[in-house]
């Protein structure tokens, strides 16, 4: 498990269950056991709500809206499409070896070129899921010669650097996760670029009222999202990449 898992809200419950497990099997630590896995569950329970995860994520998603008419700016002619993951099986159809970001990231490039057919499609990220989102958007029609593939960026910084390195700055359509939105538009404009938002792969309804208050594993997931979402901007800041 890495730190960033365990400071997530089910990286957090998993480890303080473990450490609840581990004080009942300890005599001297087992007076201890029932309020860490209290505390445990109350992580669990309050983090899996619909309003937890609406509070957390929906300020990310919602802090920019969709693109409605990418004719509105001509002089885009780049299509950037930042990777989220995927595993390279040739027993499973290319739209399973994505992850749901990843497929969502991938259709909203396919629908952006279709409307701006005069714009080349950068498709940035580490490998093989670069490759693999690329062959996804050769089969739906983009041309190979209008696409360039960069399987080495590990991060949304280095991604930004890559397609600074190609474009030499200027305007550029983004398109990632709509919860990922904020800090890769603040990591392309530290870049010089002047990226146009197309977030996708939204994870919550729009208004907060309309999320359940019931529990379910999407919203622990939404949770987590979140969590590793600020915790990337406050690094990005740190660090001077944002």
């Amino acid at each position: 498990m890495h730190l960033k898992d365990m400071i997530d809200p089910s990286g957090f419950a998993t480890l303080l269950f473990l450490a609840g497990v581990t004080a009942l099997l300890v005599r001297r630590l087992r007076h201890w056991a029932l309020p860490i896995l209290a505390a445990s569950a109350t992580v669990l329970i309050v983090f899996s709500s619909g309003l937890a995860a609406a509070l957390l994520l929906g300020p990310l998603e919602n802090s920019h809206p969709a693109l409605r008419d990418p004719q509105l700016y001509p002089q885009a002619k780049v299509i950037a499409v930042l990777t989220a993951y995927a595993i390279q099986d040739p027993e499973l159809p290319m739209s399973a070896q994505m992850n749901g970001p990843s497929a969502h990231r991938v259709l909203e490039a396919a629908n952006l070129w279709a409307a701006r057919p005069d714009c080349i499609v950068v498709v940035t990220g580490s490998s093989p899921t670069a490759q693999i989102m690329a062959s996804q958007l050769r089969s739906l029609g983009i041309p190979g010669d209008l696409m360039i593939v960069d399987g080495a960026s590990d991060s949304t910084a280095a991604s930004a650097q890559y397609v600074r390195s190609i474009t030499g700055g200027g305007p550029v359509f983004l398109v990632t996760s709509a919860g990922h939105m904020r800090r890769a538009l603040g990591t392309f404009r530290h870049r010089g670029l002047a990226p146009i938002p197309a977030p996708t792969d939204y994870r919550l309804p729009r208004n907060p009222a309309d999320s359940l208050w019931s529990t379910s594993p999407a919203y622990l997931q939404a949770s987590d999202l979140a969590f590793h979402e600020y915790l990337g901007i406050a690094w990005y800041r740190l660090t001077d990449r944002l």
